[in-house]
């Protein structure tokens, strides 16, 4: 039985590999048998292996376009927002187990299915005539797409199996994790590989596919990760000098499907509304107050990092005035979060009464909303639209360059805060006044900052920030807050408030005080991986 779990995971794979591509070319099964399909006849073609190639990307990491409850329990894996039914010990609000199907085992089996897709092109793309320069592109796509499902484990579980050929069943039953600096090292050369031969732009008709920033944005993030600051500072000058992209002048449009074409997107999953649309941003993050799911709520800390419109912290700035907290703020906070009492949507005002916004109802409601992902006017199937799916954007590595050339000790000069975080502050939309801090302590606290507003709610960006910067416990064993509902909490009896401090009077969404420790900062190695195979070491901790 163990056997025929693995065949599922690691060889049965080329089957829906093979049979979910042909599509209406069912005379081809009329004709031979799979195995003949696969060997004989599939690698002659560049018709072939472009469809191998798109076989590759189908479901991959980049790929993939299916609802799945890996982005809203991995945002409760960080201090930005919360599941609406959330609970200390329960996966929604962060706190996975080893016997998890729906993040822990559903990310190692996509990243090892879509593995053993690009391991199998990869032997097979030799076979095939074509011209050598587009063979030499395709091969570097899934070079590409193999090396980021492993950035993407090492990220979540650490060192795994590396696994670069097409494995027997027992091989496959048999593998142990390799450490996280050979995969590091493994991801890193086939990152630079993969850029070498990749195109910088391409024409309408290819988009989705991989440009030569992406790879060199993944491998800076991991030269980020693992505090290579000069080596990442190189590489997003790489990018750079690219002259490709650009910091879009809008900046909540970029995410909605009217801005799917800005320059600024480097790497995204490529939708289309009602054929392969994007099933969570226009129905999960909608508040249920305008007929959504309401699945996260974003936390009062996220809020209140966003600065004021002078530029300054909201415990700095004299435009600040408590009985009027959301005006004169960093127009990005009007742009990504439903605001109560404050946000005009749908011809309605997001209301502040704690009932409408399901504060108290629904456990781990805030009475704020995810705002970023949401189009005001749009009218198609709420399950199915067009919004691609970002991955990377341009201001992630200008942001990204001038945090490693800062940690590398180079000198801060203001050409290159002109360069970088005042690009990104700059754009039209946003229009924040321009940073002009070189003092090395002081600059690192406003990158971070910057790095949080402007990446709010972005796949995966704040769980490596807050891990990579070492507060992860820090942020995460506290007291998470929604909005305030009262100026006398010792007489409001209604909802959970908080009494005390800088918070009084605030809903208290969620108490993680002391339920993380360091370990829960990897997610565990699936427990249906160690039942086939016991020489999968175990993450400490699980």
């Amino acid at each position: 039985m163990k056997s025929l779990q693995k065949i599922g995971l690691f060889l049965g794979v080329i089957l829906i590999f093979l049979l979910g591509q042909t599509g209406c070319q069912d005379e081809w099964l009329d004709k031979q048998p799979l195995a003949a399909l696969s060997e004989a006849s599939f690698w002659t073609t560049e018709s072939d292996a472009m469809l191998a190639l798109t076989g590759v990307y189908r479901n991959s990491n980049t790929g993939l376009n299916a609802y799945t409850n890996e982005l809203l329990i991995m945002s409760s894996f960080t201090d930005d927002s919360g599941y609406k039914h959330g609970a200390v010990g329960v996966i929604y609000s962060g706190y996975l187990n080893e016997g998890d199907g729906q993040v822990v085992k559903a990310i190692w089996d996509r990243a090892y299915a879509t593995i053993f897709k690009a391991n199998y092109f990869l032997a097979n793309i030799d076979k095939v005539e074509m011209d050598a320069a587009k063979k030499a592109e395709i091969t570097a796509e899934v070079r590409f797409l193999r090396a980021y499902e492993y950035f993407y484990l090492s990220v979540l579980y650490g060192g795994v199996p590396l696994i670069t050929d097409v494995l027997t069943i027992e091989e496959a039953n048999n593998q142990t994790r390799n450490t996280l600096q050979q995969i590091v090292d493994f991801c890193i050369t086939e990152l630079t590989a993969a850029s070498s031969d990749l195109p910088t732009s391409r024409p309408e008709n290819e988009k989705g596919r991989i440009l030569k920033a992406a790879p060199l944005a993944i491998k800076g993030r991991l030269q980020m990760i693992h505090k290579n600051w000069s080596e990442a500072a190189a590489t997003y000058k790489q990018i750079i000098d690219l002259d490709n992209h650009i910091i879009d002048p809008k900046y909540k449009e970029i995410f909605e499907e009217v801005g799917e074409n800005s320059k600024e997107i480097i790497l995204s999953t490529n939708c289309v509304a009602g054929l392969f649309g994007n099933p969570q941003n226009q129905r999960n993050y909608h508040p249920d107050f305008y007929g959504g799911y309401q699945e996260d709520n974003l936390y009062q800390n996220l809020v209140d990092a966003y600065l004021m419109n002078d530029g300054l912290p909201i415990e700095e700035s004299p435009l600040y005035d408590p009985a009027n907290p959301f005006e004169n703020r960093d127009p990005r906070l009007y742009a990504s979060v439903f605001l109560p009492g404050y946000t005009m949507f749908r011809g309605r005002l997001f209301p502040t009464d704690p009932e409408a916004t399901k504060v108290g109802s629904l456990r781990g409601a805030t009475g704020y909303g995810w705002k970023k992902y949401v189009t005001e006017d749009y009218g198609g199937d709420w399950g199915s639209s067009g919004d691609d799916i970002i991955l990377v954007r341009y201001a992630e590595v200008l942001l990204s360059y001038l945090e490693s050339k800062l940690e590398a000790g180079d000198n801060i000069t203001q050409e290159l805060l002109d360069q970088t975080i005042n690009q990104v502050r700059g754009r039209e939309a946003v229009s924040m006044p321009p940073v002009t801090e070189t003092d090395p302590a002081e600059l690192r606290e406003i990158i971070r900052r910057e790095r949080r507003v402007e990446f709010c709610q972005e796949r995966l960006i704040r769980y490596m920030d807050i891990r990579r910067w070492g507060i992860f416990l820090e942020r995460l064993n506290r007291k998470f807050y929604g909005m305030k509902l009262t100026d006398d909490p010792d007489n409001y009896d209604a909802h959970t408030v908080e009494t005390t401090g800088k918070y009084r009077g605030h809903y208290i969404a969620l108490d993680k005080t002391g339920s993380y420790t360091e370990d829960h900062a990897l997610l565990p190695i699936p427990l249906y991986e160690i039942n086939i195979n016991p020489a999968l070491e175990q993450n400490p901790g699980y």
